[in-house]
């Protein structure tokens, strides 16, 4: 599935979802938008940034919004359970091309390939609101909305969830001799960093906002982390373990500030 990361801008932190059971349609209301335009438009509502998991374009290209562990803000009361996708168009008034429908079928596969069977809603099942509009091709999308446990080199893949970090995730996993072996491209899904150390020539995982390598502090940061040490008593391991969080440095020198 080729997924094309727009890098996009962003006006806060997301947060975790802990459970995924639905898939949620949208389109866009507009006939012509980029993945960037509709996150300037939901950053301008104050929002963290785009509300989408994925935007598909007219011409087939599938562009991530807000990574797929994250909640989103798409569907109210359903934004801590779901994936939101939004389709580019008006359709109310228009036709989804083939195109556009192909990509958002092997999307829609691949994300229950991995989920499982979760429930596929539009927008307007679980809000008051005509989107994704009544031309959108409901009736041939709906036939997309099955996944079953398969096998793989003879291996049975189940969906079954799993605690990480202690969070609740539904992972892909590989059933042998009674062991559950999670695939890594499952952790991928969850947020892990998942990457081929190769200096090690080893797989490396990071859990989500974490850094496989922490560079050396400035004068600054050191000041903060011999404050946080003195007043507040925190061993040296835990220094390390918040320096590992990709903003770890702001936090010690935010905590630092609070204490003096």
């Amino acid at each position: 599935m080729n997924i094309h990361d727009a890098n996009l801008k962003r006006n806060g932190n997301w947060s975790y979802r802990s459970s995924t059971s639905e898939i949620i349609l949208h389109h866009a209301e507009a006939s012509r938008a980029s993945v960037e335009d509709v996150n300037s438009w939901h950053i301008e509502r104050g929002w963290a940034g785009i509300g989408y998991h994925y935007y598909v374009r007219k011409d087939g290209t599938i562009w991530r919004g807000r990574p797929e562990w994250a909640v989103g803000a798409h569907a109210v009361g359903h934004n801590d359970k779901s994936i939101g996708i939004c389709c580019e168009g008006a359709y109310m008034t228009e036709t989804m091309p083939a195109a556009q429908l192909s990509a958002l079928k092997g999307l829609i596969c691949d994300i229950m390939s991995r989920y499982g069977n979760l429930e596929l809603l539009r927008h307007k099942d679980v809000n008051s609101t005509d989107c994704p509009g009544v031309n959108f091709p409901w009736a041939e999308v709906q036939k997309y909305a099955q996944s079953d446990a398969k096998k793989e080199d003879g291996e049975v893949v189940e969906k079954k969830n799993v605690l990480l970090n202690g969070k609740t995730y539904t992972c892909e996993c590989i059933c042998r001799d009674d062991v559950n072996y999670i695939k890594m491209r499952s952790l991928a899904q969850a947020g892990f960093n998942v990457v081929y150390d190769a200096v090690r020539q080893m797989p490396s995982i990071t859990a989500p906002q974490c850094r496989t390598f922490v560079p050396d502090g400035t004068a600054e940061v050191q000041e903060a982390i011999d404050t946080v040490q003195e007043y507040a008593g925190l061993e040296e391991q835990t220094i390390d373990y918040l320096l590992r969080y990709q903003y770890g440095e702001e936090l010690i020198k935010k905590i630092a500030a609070h204490i003096k």
